[in-house]
């Protein structure tokens, strides 16, 4: 078996190698074997880890490393199961002068689980370009904190209060944090959008819109744009529903689906993974069951380099009736 990405050892670290190592099996054919859950309860294949292997399957199969991505469309059929090989097929769908398209299918057990559209361009050069700016009133990464950081100043908050059951749980939920796996540091701008599903923080209801700072957690030498694309892909799945539940103040544990169905993705210009990035999520639709939710990511310095749209869908459980 061939390991892709001998660039690994040069230009990527173990993070990013653990979360989207993929093996070449055949042409046009790869598998992953290191499938990780979002949180420890989860029970199916954290979401954006698939959408980074696919875009990593897409790009190896375009020969042409004069084009690079520009979109991606995806389908999230089936949860992914962590324990489960998942195999990567890719379809060569056209090569142009100026653009190449892959379509790229996942399967586990013989049956799909993802599906991708995923487009590549030679960048031009043109006078059009202009982007939405990045808002003004944001604190640095260095003033926000990690989930981890949180749950431990709220389990000391509660030992000060000497409320033990509060404080255990956190400590709990901290715990849990650190056996999950990311090839990003992620920053909270608003600390309480760092819980985890089954942190036990009551919830008030607030504006449906999670704003973050993230990066690499490995230094990458930035010598192909590609690896920092995987890991933007990687990120934009970061809990992106989570926008869509605040305006109803519902603990996440009453819920009994919070998935994504779909995922889009539009890189705009290049960008370092490996730098402060910002990424700001709102949800303005919720109705049926479903929420349409849009991202945006921008370069420290405020350019706008990647757009992200999801459609997600959670269901609650509604309480039957004892009459």
């Amino acid at each position: 078996l061939q390991f892709l990405y001998f660039i690994v050892n040069r230009t990527m670290g173990p993070h990013y190698d653990r979360m989207l190592r993929l093996e070449k099996l055949d042409i046009n054919l790869y598998r992953a074997k290191n499938l990780e859950k979002p949180h420890p309860k989860a029970r199916a294949v954290y979401g954006g880890q698939i959408i980074g292997q696919a875009l990593v399957a897409a790009q190896e199969t375009v020969e042409d490393k004069n084009l690079t991505v520009h979109s991606m469309h995806a389908y999230f059929l089936l949860g992914g199961d962590p324990d489960t090989p998942a195999v990567y097929h890719v379809d060569r769908i056209r090569d142009g002068r100026s653009f190449s398209t892959r379509s790229v299918l996942v399967k586990q057990n013989g049956k799909a689980i993802f599906s991708a559209q995923v487009s590549f361009h030679k960048p031009e050069e043109s006078p059009l370009d202009h982007f939405r700016p990045m808002p003004t009133n944001i604190p640095p990464p260095e003033e926000c904190l990690t989930s981890q950081e949180f749950l431990l100043q709220q389990v000391e908050k509660y030992k000060k209060a000497k409320n033990k059951v509060m404080a255990r749980m956190f400590s709990s939920a901290a715990k849990d944090q650190e056996t999950v796996v990311s090839p990003v540091e992620v920053r909270y701008v608003d600390p309480r959008d760092s819980l985890l599903l089954q942190a036990p923080m009551p919830r008030e209801p607030r504006e449906p819109i999670k704003r973050i700072w993230f990066k690499s957690k490995d230094k990458l030498s930035g010598d192909t744009q590609m690896v920092h694309d995987c890991i933007a892909a990687v990120a934009s799945d970061n809990l992106i529903i989570a926008a869509a539940a605040k305006p109803l103040g519902t603990p996440y544990t009453n819920y009994k689906l919070f998935t994504s169905l779909d995922h889009s993705l539009w890189f705009h210009a290049p960008f370092c993974a490996d730098e402060w990035m910002y990424y700001e999520v709102e949800c303005p639709r919720a109705k049926a069951g479903r929420a349409t939710i849009f991202g945006r990511i921008y370069k420290a310095n405020g350019e706008l380099v990647v757009t992200v749209a999801q459609e997600a869908l959670l269901r609650l459980e509604i309480p039957q009736s004892k009459l």
